[in-house]
């Protein structure tokens, strides 16, 4: 590159940012991309966008390597078009996509999983959608998996705080996702966000370090200052599902980010649909297109939503000290853990019970009838 390899162990207010010598002055687009560990997935999403058409004139990358160990930066660093971002610590999902934010220079982000690659025409088509209308804040992307199968045509919320993924687990897309709308919210892979919505609402809510949930604070965010959400089919995005947590680990963040999500918007969810049970069938289908429809048709006033930030107060930006962060998050694990345990303790002592007084009721029956037949 034409600058000194960036130093990992750059404090972590201070993280090591290094401009490859072909990166655009004036980008139109910034593509902001975090890598954790596997490096290799970064390259191949870097690859994807390079392929002849695949990126329109004047696209800028942007990777952050968050917590990256040294041996796997070596494959991040030497490349021309990109802007290096260092941390040495993982700084979380908000924060690391924050940092690639800051650095960004163009009037479009697009935020991409580094497990993912855009198919020809994806950030075009983004790019169209945003330009529709300036009170478009966000677009999301079609999410299909390596097999074709899709996996979000964006998101529709329930009043608890938690979201379906549009079509997740249909074989293919079907021509009543094919069309643009607006959503309630969309993940954050193949997600763009135009410059000056993201100004207003300050960007990623840190407090959901280290992921998950932070996402669908943006889009309520956003909607509260009146920006919509939108829905592109023709940018599709190959997400390719790699695991970086355990699930008990992925099952405890998404708990504790829910239950922040609903303390910070408070009454704000209200105004969407209580979640249906996904087991009950057609009656969970009915509710996903009654949210389609209401989002689509306007029926759901985004301004009422502001309540819920005023009351939670400015942005809290916990990966600012990820020892602390990290310290704070190993503690709720592990009472999380050890609540499971107290839990699973009962279910076991109830079932105990009922397996007691079930034999106890048999017993006495079988011990009945054994006198009965004495007697006779």
């Amino acid at each position: 590159m034409s600058e000194a390899a960036p130093d990992v162990g750059a404090v972590v207010s201070q993280p090591a940012v290094q401009r490859g010598a072909r990166v655009p002055d004036d980008p139109r687009l910034s593509i902001c991309i975090l890598v954790l560990e596997q490096a290799q997935l970064a390259s191949d999403c870097l690859d994807a966008l390079r392929r002849p058409g695949a990126s329109p004139p004047g696209t800028e990358l942007v990777v952050v390597a968050n917590g990256t160990p040294p041996d796997q930066l070596d494959r991040l660093a030497g490349h021309e078009d990109v802007v290096l971002v260092v941390n040495r610590e993982n700084l979380g999902f908000s924060a690391g996509c924050n940092q690639a934010a800051a650095v960004a220079r163009a009037p479009f982000l697009v935020f991409l999983n580094d497990d993912s690659t855009v198919a020809d025409g994806c950030l075009a088509a983004l790019l169209r959608a945003a330009s529709e209308d300036s009170a478009i804040g966000a677009v999301g992307a079609c999410i299909l998996s390596l097999d074709g199968r899709l996996q979000e045509a964006g998101s529709v919320l329930w009043r608890d705080g938690s979201a379906a993924h549009v079509g997740e687990g249909l074989a293919s897309v079907p021509d009543a996702y094919r069309k643009p709308r607006d959503v309630d919210y969309a993940s954050a892979n193949g997600f763009l966000v135009t410059r000056s919505a993201w100004d207003v609402v300050g960007g990623f809510d840190e407090r959901y370090f280290p992921a998950y949930f932070e996402d669908v604070d943006l889009c309520l965010a956003l909607a509260s200052h009146g920006f919509r959400i939108r829905y592109a089919p023709e940018a599709r995005v190959i997400h390719r599902g790699s695991q970086s947590t355990t699930s008990l680990y992925r099952e405890f963040l998404l708990t504790r980010n829910q239950r922040q999500l609903v303390e910070k918007w408070g009454g704000a969810l209200d105004l969407f649909e209580p979640r249906p049970l996904k087991e009950s069938g057609p009656e969970y289908d009915a509710a996903v297109e009654r949210a389609i429809r209401r989002r689509a048709d306007g029926a759901t006033s985004s301004r009422p939503a502001a309540a819920g930030v005023a009351a939670a107060g400015p942005l809290v930006p916990l990966a600012a000290d990820p020892t602390r962060a990290a310290t704070q998050l190993r503690a709720e694990f592990q009472s999380y853990l050890e609540q499971r345990v107290i839990s699973g303790d009962q279910r076991v002592s109830e079932l105990e019970t009922y397996v007691a007084a079930l034999w106890g009721v048999r017993l006495r029956r079988w011990a009945g009838g054994r006198l009965a037949r004495r007697r006779t």
